[in-house]
C-alpha cells in the first residue's frame, strides 16, 4: 500500500490544478512499483478544501478514532484527543523559506 503523507499547494496557481497532476503521477508511479492500494491519508473534518481535493479522487472514506491510554492510571482517557495542533497557528505565519528550512531538517525523522 502506498500513503500519501504531506502535501501543499499555494493559492495563487491552485487554478492550474499542479496537485492534481502530481497525485496522478505518484499513483501511476505506485501502480508500476506493484501498490494495490493508495490511501490519501487521514483529514480533519473541519478541512473542507483538503477534503475536497482527496473526495474528488473517489477515495474510499472511513473514520479513524484516536484513544489515549494513561499507563498510569492503567485506563482509556475519557476526554476528546485534538489531533490539529497549536503548531498550525505556527506554521500558518511562519514565512515559506523557514518552513522549508525546518522541513528538510525534520522530514527525515518523522514516520
Amino acid at each position: 500500500m502506498a500513503n500519501y503523507k504531506f502535501g501543499a499547494s499555494s493559492r495563487k496557481h491552485q487554478h492550474l490544478r499542479p496537485n492534481n497532476l502530481v497525485m496522478w503521477e505518484a499513483i501511476r508511479e505506485c501502480i508500476k512499483r506493484g501498490s494495490r492500494k493508495f490511501s490519501f491519508g487521514r483529514t480533519a473534518t473541519d478541512n473542507k478544501g483538503l477534503l475536497q481535493f482527496k473526495r474528488s479522487w473517489n477515495p474510499q472514506e472511513g473514520k479513524v478514532h484516536y484513544y489515549k491510554y494513561d499507563l498510569r492510571k492503567n485506563s482509556f482517557l475519557t476526554k476528546s484527543i485534538r489531533v490539529k495542533g497549536f503548531y498550525n497557528e505556527i506554521f500558518n505565519v511562519t514565512p515559506i523559506p523557514v518552513l522549508r528550512l525546518v522541513g528538510a531538517a525534520v522530514y527525515k525523522h518523522l514516520g
